[in-house]
């Protein structure tokens, strides 16, 4: 809740915290969900993701 409240990160969107920290780029997550991949920073990827998502709701709204 802290890290949510935080006036620090006022503005700040698209990165990934571990423990009220920023999370490290990591190669592999081992034993649990300690850092963050690559592909979870992907611009593209996430525009992509969107754009898909809001073509299967209006797909499934007709």
């Amino acid at each position: 809740m802290l890290l949510a409240a935080s006036p620090r990160l006022r503005g700040v969107s698209g990165r990934y915290f571990d423990d009220c920290n920023e999370a490290e780029l990591v190669e592999e997550i081992i034993e649990g969900l300690h850092g963050v991949r690559a592909w979870a920073l992907d611009k593209d990827a996430a525009r992509r993701l969107w754009d898909v998502s809001l073509a299967l709701v209006d797909a499934a709204r007709c």
